[in-house]
Order: structure tokens, then sequence, then C-alpha cells
């Protein structure tokens, strides 16, 4: 991986490039929750790359976006051979993109869209979840250094979209809805 700030230190990028194997794995049937199966092998291999730039002292940029390739590289449960397929909930795409504005000394807004590509949700990769986008917002207004009342919406636009599933059925994602939170440090 790689790591540079830029622009007098207002912008940053990391780049991660990853060639991961595991052995003996366990991994719960999507089917049934209480069986659990044994992956012989498993192996990812991708590129993840982020930015960060404050673009004035009020407004800053952070985005980020990770592509993979994941496959079960021995894995057989029965007579079905899974060797080659995608794990189950696992994306080949996710992109990240914040936005945030202080727009008065004390308060802070956010805005950030996510973006989930395809998702398999069976071992021999047949049930194929849509990919999907969220966008969520954030204000923050902060009392003091140690203490931030924070409101948050989720899923703002009311997306459909499945977070898990199986070949009879998904479950579905949260719909829109929002917190309101108050932190301390100490």
């Amino acid at each position: 991986g790689v790591k540079q700030s830029f622009w007098g230190g207002r912008g940053e990028w990391t780049l991660a490039l990853y060639d991961i194997e595991k052995k003996n794995l366990l991994s719960t049937d999507p089917n049934n929750s209480q069986v659990v199966r044994q992956v012989g092998q498993q192996s990812s291999r991708g590129v993840e790359l982020s930015a960060a730039l404050q673009i004035t002292e009020t407004l800053r940029y952070e985005g980020n976006v990770a592509l993979l390739q994941a496959e079960y590289d021995t894995f057989v449960s029965g007579t079905n051979d899974y060797a080659g397929n995608r794990p189950i909930n696992v994306p080949e795409q996710v992109i990240n993109s914040w936005l945030t504005w202080a727009f008065l000394p004390q308060w802070e807004a956010r805005v950030g869209a996510q973006w989930v590509g395809d998702i398999y949700g069976d071992y021999a990769n047949t049930q194929k979840r849509p990919d999907f986008t969220v966008v969520n917002v954030g204000l923050d207004y902060h009392i003091d250094d140690k203490s931030t009342i924070t409101l948050r919406g989720f899923n703002v636009f009311d997306e459909v979209y499945a977070t898990q599933g199986d070949d009879t059925m998904w479950q579905l994602a949260p719909p829109r809805s929002a917190e309101i939170s108050y932190r301390i440090k100490y």
C-alpha cells in the first residue's frame, strides 16, 4: 500500500493492493443458520483507492473505491464442488462518497452515497441479489470540544434492497430512518 498527502496537507490519497489466501474457514449455510460448512480455501485479490480533499476551509470530500475478486479455491460440500465461485455476501465493487460542510462555527452537515455491486446469496452463485445505492445524511452540533449532538438520516430515498438472503427469501434493509445521539468524550 501507498499513502501520500498533497496540496500542502489539504489532500491525501491511499492505494492498497492485496492478495489474501485463507484456509479451513467455516461458513454458515445461507439456507440454514444452524448448519456450518467447512471451506477448504478461499482467496481474495483486490485494489482499494481512497482520497480526501479539504476543498475549502469549510468543505471536505472523502471517497473510496474497492474492486475485489474473491473465490472459493477449494470447497466441496456433499456432492457439490463450489471451487471458482464467489463467496456468499461478497460484492466485487463498492464505492463510497462523502461531502462534509462546516456551514457555521459549531455546525456541520454531511451527505454520503454508497454503491454496492451485486452479491450472491448461495454457494452455487445462482441466487444473485442486485446492486444498490444508499444515501445517508447527518447534522452535527458541537456543543464544545467534548460533546456533540448528532442527527442522522439513513436510506433517505427509501431504497428497497436486500442485505442477505437465500434461494427462498431475502431480508430487506431497513427503510428510511433517523436517529439522534449525544456523544461525550472523556
